[in-house]
């Protein structure tokens, strides 16, 4: 009889902890966020005489996938309690053209605080910049609340050119500081499907879906489409008739340096 009542007791505190969500069981480790650039978004430069400027990501590099904001929690996150985050990297353009100075500019905000992982050649800061942080406070329930200051860089590129030639500029300041706060926002402890894997950034076990009260509303990032392969055309080999595929040199386009891995395939 003894033995069936310890055996229960056994068997239930195992049922107990298996219906436990994961995030009651472990606190999710210090990591980093992949975020994409929402709906929305937008640069107040009234002080420069454009107004408020809409904004969309540029996708930083290819193993991160869409990913345009990337945040860091320096800490394991212990619930409840305020966890330090730092803004690692920031990089968005203007949807349109605008005149600045005379003549069509995009509008470039960056913001690059990786410390050599991301290169100034992927992702340009000309101007030094106040540190971009805050915390973020999580639940066992699954829900966090966040408070972060963002001190971007603003560049002023020539309308068409690339923003990583200094010689496109035709100026660059410091941006308006922007705080973003979030409150009831949901986390999970597993990725959603899409997400990118990556040992450069990893997650701890944490993905936020923050939805923030300010101007750079943001989303879990995701791998984005693989590229389309060359279109191939028969041509003959002069010396045997057959025929050959070749891609189209207007198709054609070189390959990625690094590729999105998703950590649901």
């Amino acid at each position: 009889m003894k033995s069936f009542s310890k055996l229960f007791l056994v068997l239930s505190f195992a049922l107990l902890i298996c219906s436990l969500p994961l995030s009651a069981q472990a606190p999710p480790a210090a990591g980093y966020d992949l975020l994409q650039t929402g709906a929305g978004a937008a640069i107040d430069l009234s002080s420069v005489g454009l107004g408020n400027v809409s904004l969309q990501g540029v996708p930083i590099q290819g193993a991160t996938g869409t990913s345009d904001t990337i945040m860091h929690r320096t800490q394991n996150i212990v619930f409840d309690q305020a966890t330090p985050v730092e803004v690692t990297a920031v990089f968005m353009k203007s949807v349109n053209s605008v005149t600045f100075m005379g003549q069509p500019v995009d509008v470039y905000v960056t913001l690059n605080n990786s410390k050599g992982m991301i290169p100034t050649t992927v992702l340009p800061q000309p101007d030094t910049l106040t540190a971009s942080s805050g915390s973020v406070t999580a639940s066992s329930n699954g829900t966090f609340s966040s408070n972060i200051t963002v001190n971007a860089d603003v560049i002023f590129v020539k309308a068409g050119m690339p923003v990583t030639n200094s010689a496109n500029y035709v100026a660059h300041q410091a941006a308006p500081a922007v705080t973003l706060t979030s409150s009831a926002s949901t986390w999970s402890a597993t990725p959603p499907s899409g997400y990118p894997s990556s040992t450069s950034y990893p997650p701890g076990g944490f993905y936020p879906k923050p939805v923030h009260n300010g101007p750079h509303p943001v989303v879990p990032s995701t791998c984005a489409p693989a590229p389309k392969q060359p279109k191939q055309f028969p041509t003959s080999d002069a010396k045997s008739g057959n025929q050959q595929q070749t891609p189209s040199p207007a198709s054609a386009s070189p390959a990625p340096i690094s590729t999105c891995v998703s950590t649901t395939l």
